[in-house]
């Protein structure tokens, strides 16, 4: 009888070892998973200004908290008048000539922002831009605190004011 206790506690610590070799490893349950987007709103216009806000937005798929102490953004635009041309070297891509902004999103005295398991959180930027500016090209980069991966998101937008 005591055969058969200690082939089913090896079985059941074999199947606890298959487990969590499947669990953590192969499902990777304990690494950074980020979903990272970007958003945009027109807020109006001023005399020769127009004011849109820009959301970067970072839904925490996995299990662990995530601590971002950096999320830089850049905003390029391009002249309704302009002609459309592309980026020399990366053809078919088309260029923004017109640099708008440049930021980092958390400031030194905030030190970081945190993002619970399941969570979605937005960081927004308001920023003013020309109003003959009428589409913009936002790219938002971060990295997972503790390692070199860069994580980031690219999108252009129409604005309307």
């Amino acid at each position: 009888m005591d055969e058969y206790y200690s082939i089913i506690n090896i079985g059941l610590a074999t199947c606890a070892a298959f487990f969590a070799y499947f669990k953590f490893f192969r499902e990777g349950t304990h690494k950074q998973r980020i979903q990272f987007d970007i958003d945009c709103l027109s807020l109006g216009n001023t005399e020769n200004s127009q004011i849109i806000e820009v959301g970067c937005i970072a839904e925490n798929k996995g299990n662990i908290e995530q601590r971002f102490d950096d999320i830089r953004v850049k905003i390029r635009g391009l002249d309704s008048t302009a002609s459309l041309e592309e980026i020399e070297g990366h053809e078919p891509r088309l260029a923004f000539p017109i640099k708008l902004a440049q930021a980092s999103l958390i400031t030194e005295k905030m030190g970081y922002y945190f993002v619970r398991p399941k969570v979605i959180q937005r960081f927004p930027l308001v920023i003013r831009i020309p109003n003959d500016c009428d589409h913009i090209i936002v790219r938002a980069t971060f990295k997972y605190k503790g390692t070199d991966d860069l994580h980031t998101s690219e999108r252009a937008f129409l604005i309307t004011g």
